[in-house]
């Protein structure tokens, strides 16, 4: 801990909201579609999936190329295994755990999977991530406002993407309309074999 005991009397600063800093940066700087390295959480929430898998949240932070620091919300996995187009079992548990390094075999035992990725905890990997918006009741009717794509957002003039859109049905107090903001997702983990 430092030591700052020789600088004598220091007038006490305001509260700071850290947090507050972050999300407002992130929102001037929102990451586009592409290819990020990310770096794990240090701890995972675990869950269960509607057909009873085993779920697990592996919230990432960008730590390149660009976007440094800027936290993916609401990742989920799930080890519900599915056949690939060569006939071998995956899940999107495996796919991550490949990306972060691991090799090996695992056995279909949660508590072990579980463990698994709780090893992945600060390591780094590479996905690609793209924009997706889902908000309950800001559609037509009260339907549900789905936009899947960063290239399905309104553009500005110089051609850039815009990572909200104004809800069509729902406004503020002073009549303005509700704006709502992508949310990035990770839509292919890259295990570092698989280098593209």
């Amino acid at each position: 801990m430092a030591d700052i005991s020789a600088l004598g009397q220091l007038a006490p600063s305001a509260p700071l909201d850290i947090d507050l800093y972050v999300e407002s940066s992130q929102k001037r700087s929102f990451p586009v579609k592409g290819r990020y390295t990310l770096r794990a959480p240090e701890q995972f929430v675990f869950g269960k999936t509607a057909a009873g898998n085993l779920s697990a949240q592996v919230d990432p932070t960008i730590v390149g190329p660009t976007n440094e620091g800027f936290a993916l919300k609401y990742q989920r996995v799930s080890a519900k295994s599915w056949a690939q187009k060569s006939g071998l079992p995956t899940s999107q548990v495996g796919q991550y755990l490949a990306a972060t390094g691991r090799k090996g075999n695992l056995s279909a035992e949660p508590q072990e999977v579980a463990d698994a990725i709780e090893q992945t905890a600060n390591l780094t990997y590479d996905a690609y991530i793209d924009w997706r918006l889902y908000a309950k009741g800001h559609g037509q009717d009260g339907q549900p406002l789905v936009i899947e794509g960063m290239e399905n957002f309104p553009q500005r003039a110089d051609g850039t993407y815009i990572p909200y859109v104004d809800s069509p049905t729902q406004k503020v107090e002073k009549g303005n309309p509700v704006r709502r903001w992508a949310n990035l997702v990770i839509t292919r983990f890259i295990a570092p074999t698989l280098e593209q």
